[in-house]
């Protein structure tokens, strides 16, 4: 991951786990034990002993979700089947696997995006669901680290993945393309000699497709016609800003979240990190007004109509805390909507079929002051109130 990435990054360090342990790890997949509450959250008694956390959603129905992220060395994909979460086997590649992004174009056609380490380099790592497994998909590399943050698929035969790579020292873009058959690397534009990396991306249609991200201390967003990807002006609030999470309700409305700060060098490293809401509407991108807790950030959107839209991140409490964040557009204006988020918690992606059903994922841990190793959060929304469900390893 860039030192300028501005996507979601767990607040815990990954172990290695190896040799026992992993084996371990692996074998405790079939027994996640869920706990929710109808108001509120709740957790089970049983003590974690791996870091785990979910970075990505994406529901193709009200019964039907796929959450990915990473389990310990591994990667982690939890399903969602009318009502209850379960693991299901995901398989893995070299050392420390985990994936960024998934969307289902249906119940039976996943695509999950990632990376792992190999010979001491970071490759992209890709999965496929055909509805009763998955498997591992081959991709391309470029240069020495690459990584793919986001994807999005039109259909099960057209896909598009974004994220980064290093080349002489230098971040670049990196977007990848699924015809159905086979990944390959399509020319992106970077803005030399800033660091420039893509973390989300939204098709509406195959020919019209957006991604954003940031390079240097500046929000970056890309579009995709049909033939090339070109770089479009977005607007840079602040000293410095960047993009996480963009959604689209169609062509000419979209909407992308992420984070800005008047001081500092980036997410997270500044006390005056605010959340960025930006939206296009066919003619150019702008700032849009909003609530924002004095140190926070939106890291995943998701809009269901223009006045429709749901984002996540977190937020610092005044204890010092991180808190999971949410925040909702009425097609009028953004406001935070209460959430019955854990003492310490963040929220990284969020999917909505409708305006009265959405999901969001992230990670939170039971210790008051974070000092233990996370679990899984998901958070629902039922159209009038959010509710929280913890998934823990027994």
């Amino acid at each position: 991951m860039p030192a300028l990435d501005v996507r979601w990054q767990p607040r815990h360090v990954r172990p290695a786990f190896q040799g026992v342990l992993a084996v371990l790890v692996i074998a405790l997949w079939s027994s996640f034990a869920q706990v929710s509450g109808a108001a509120g959250w709740t957790e089970s008694s049983a003590s974690s002993v791996n870091e785990s956390t979910l970075g990505a959603v994406s529901c193709n129905s009200t019964s039907s979700c796929t959450a990915v992220g990473y389990l310990g060395d591994n990667t982690l994909i939890e399903s969602w089947s009318r009502s209850s979460w379960s693991p299901v086997r995901s398989p893995d590649r070299g050392l420390n696997s985990t994936l960024d992004g998934v969307f289902c174009v249906s119940g039976k056609s996943c695509v999950a995006v990632g990376n792992y380490s190999s010979a001491s380099r970071s490759q992209t790592l890709v999965e496929s669901w055909n509805g009763s497994v998955w498997s591992l998909v081959r991709s391309p590399d470029r240069g020495l680290n690459s990584t793919l943050d986001g994807v999005f698929c039109v259909s099960a035969s057209f896909c598009e993945a974004v994220g980064n790579y290093t080349s002489a020292g230098l971040i670049q873009t990196l977007v990848e393309s699924w015809n159905g058959t086979t990944w390959s690397v399509v020319p992106s534009p970077s803005l030399a000699p800033s660091q420039s990396s893509l973390n989300a991306v939204f098709c509406v249609l195959g020919k019209s497709c957006v991604a954003v991200g940031n390079y240097g201390r500046a929000t970056l967003v890309e579009s995709w016609n049909g033939t090339a990807w070109s770089i479009v002006p977005s607007p840079t609030p602040g000293t410095y800003g960047g993009l996480s999470g963009v959604s689209c309700s169609s062509a000419s409305s979209c909407v992308a979240v992420g984070n800005y700060s008047y001081g500092g060098t980036g997410s997270g490293s500044s006390s005056l990190t605010r959340t960025l809401v930006e939206s296009w509407n066919g003619a150019a991108w702008s700032v849009a007004p909003g609530p924002s807790p004095s140190v926070a950030h939106l890291y995943g959107v998701s809009c269901t109509a223009a006045s429709s839209c749901t984002a996540v991140g977190d937020y610092t409490s005044n204890s010092g805390l991180s808190r999971a964040l949410i925040e909702s557009w009425n097609g009028s204006a953004w406001s935070i909507v209460p959430n019955p988020s854990p003492a310490v918690a963040d929220l990284y992606g969020v999917s909505c079929i409708s305006a009265s059903s959405c999901k969001a994922v992230g990670e939170y841990t039971s210790n008051s002051r974070g000092a233990v190793p996370s679990d899984p959060l998901v958070e629902s929304w039922n159209g009038t109130a959010w509710t929280a469900l913890t998934l823990r390893i027994p």
